[in-house]
């Protein structure tokens, strides 16, 4: 705690302590005003309330006056993210100082958040807290500069082997005025801003934004290539599917019509058979058979090829002719 209230006072130029030992004796003095009217209670108790709340109040009034008034700057950013294809983090703006003083450097801080949209309830505003007075994760780096009213300076900031990819982070740039650093140390040198650096940082924003347009677009389309190959695999699937359901029904029914013609085809053979037996033709070739009586069963046969009722009577007694040797 010490380290840190040493550090924060380390940043403060003379005319920064002025101002807070003001307004630390403001408020003394209308703390020291409400004992001496301690027995007027409409007087003392607003006036000790009044000192109490400025005692309070003052560092965040420092630091209002230190970011908004003296110091202020302005800051564009060109890139502020975590590469693609590889565990980097880096962060590129440009630097304008607005305020009413020079700066003699900056601490770019680096902030890991605790991840506020997964909680509910107490948690969600437990780490709400967290994250404005102890982050997850600090990272500080104190760059000196020479930054006079009105001139402008770019600060690149690479950090490797980043294990924080998808997790909520924030990344400020603070300035102060008092010169911590020894003449020797490198400093960066400001410059003023011209409409053609102006043009040049417009330009080096559009060409990021397009190189991150353009490595969504690949990634989308990776994407839907993907779905599509899936897409045409199931199609083909289906495809052969049906095809083979389709070949299978064509068989059958391939298979169906030739029973049907065999079967057509052995009742036609049938037919004529029974045609053929039933009307024999009566053609006498040997002279010497027209004696020979005609079978009762061809004989007897009524126009409607019917046999009568006696028939196996008939047959049996039929007799057969004996046939007449040829005279030697």
């Amino acid at each position: 705690m010490k380290e840190k209230i040493l550090s924060f006072f380390s940043y403060f130029h003379w005319y920064d302590i002025i101002l807070s030992s003001a307004f630390l004796l403001l408020a003394m003095c209308f703390i020291f005003l409400s004992f001496i009217a301690f027995r007027k209670k409409f007087i003392s108790i607003p006036l000790f309330l009044l000192g109490f709340i400025m005692m309070l109040a003052l560092p965040f009034i420092i630091r209002y006056c230190m970011e908004e008034r003296f110091y202020k700057i302005e800051i564009e950013r060109a890139y502020d993210g975590v590469y693609n294809y590889s565990d980097v983090y880096q962060y590129i703006a440009t630097v304008t100082n607005v305020g009413k003083r020079n700066i003699s450097g900056c601490v770019v801080s680096h902030q890991i958040l605790y991840d506020v949209s997964k909680e509910s309830g107490i948690n969600k505003y437990k780490y709400m807290l967290l994250n404005y007075v102890k982050p997850k994760r600090t990272y500080n780096k104190d760059i000196p500069m020479d930054l006079k009213v009105g001139q402008s300076i770019e600060i690149s900031e690479v950090m490797e082997d980043y294990p924080y990819r998808g997790e909520p982070y924030i990344t400020r740039v603070e300035c102060y005025g008092k010169s911590k650093y020894a003449d020797d140390i490198k400093r960066l040198e400001g410059f003023y801003k011209t409409k053609a650096t102006a043009q040049d940082n417009e330009k080096k924003v559009d060409i990021q934004n397009q190189i991150d347009i353009e490595s969504k677009d690949k990634e989308t389309q990776e994407s839907d290539k993907n779905t599509e190959s899936i897409i045409t695999s199931q199609d083909s699937n289906q495809n052969v599917n049906e095809n083979a359901q389709n070949q299978d029904s064509a068989l059958q029914q391939d298979t169906q019509p030739q029973a049907i013609d065999t079967n057509n085809s052995n009742e036609s053979i049938q037919t004529p058979k029974q045609d053929t037996q039933t009307v024999a033709p009566q053609t006498d070739d040997n002279p010497q058979d027209s004696n020979i009586p005609i079978p009762p069963q061809e004989a007897i046969q009524s126009p409607n090829n019917q046999l009568p009722d006696n028939w196996r009577e008939l047959r049996d007694n039929f007799q057969i002719p004996l046939l007449k040797e040829a005279p030697r």
